[in-house]
């Protein structure tokens, strides 16, 4: 998507690749697991500003399939080999497939989360924002969706921890 444009734009316009290079580090705070994974991936790369590899990796894309790549090299890792891992073995990629996943989903079902999602984002945000020790920090990035349990239900103390990130640091409630 957006990301793969963008490294695609800076590995073709070495005068505008500083400005794609920040905006990737960007993206690499973002929510989608998978739009930080490229965002990384194509930030390792342009970073290293050579062609033959923005050429490979970014403007020829990888052409395997990326679920049949993730379990090649996890059976790899699984059996020790003394031969290299081969790329050739990962099935290609197809692009249909992908195509009808996105029609399909459920696209009121997604947003509804990220309603409730903006809602407590911005509860966290004005409440964080009225302590005076954290105004120094910048802006709320982001806040774990759900307390998570540091000791047992059956103790006597319960003890819940919210994770909220800034650009710079963590706290934790």
């Amino acid at each position: 998507g957006a990301v793969s444009a963008l490294a695609k734009f800076g590995a073709q316009n070495e005068e505008m690749l500083p400005s794609i290079l920040v905006l990737l580090k960007r993206c690499v705070m973002d929510d989608d697991n998978e739009v930080r994974d490229r965002a990384t991936f194509y930030l390792n790369v342009l970073e290293q500003k050579q062609k033959a590899l923005n050429a490979g990796y970014i403007l020829n894309g990888l052409t395997v399939s990326i679920p049949g790549l993730e379990r090649a090299l996890h059976q790899y890792t699984l059996e020790p080999s003394e031969k290299p891992f081969d790329l050739k073995s990962v099935p290609l990629a197809t692009a249909p497939i992908v195509e009808q996943r996105a029609e399909n989903g459920p696209v009121a079902v997604v947003k509804q989360p990220e309603k409730v999602a903006a809602t407590r984002q911005e509860i966290f945000r004005e409440q964080l924002g009225a302590i005076p020790e954290f105004r120094g920090l910048g802006p709320l990035f982001k806040s774990s969706p759900e307390p998570v349990a540091l000791t047992e239900l059956e103790t006597e103390y319960v003890v819940r921890c919210t994770k909220h990130t800034f650009v710079n640091h963590m706290v934790f409630q």
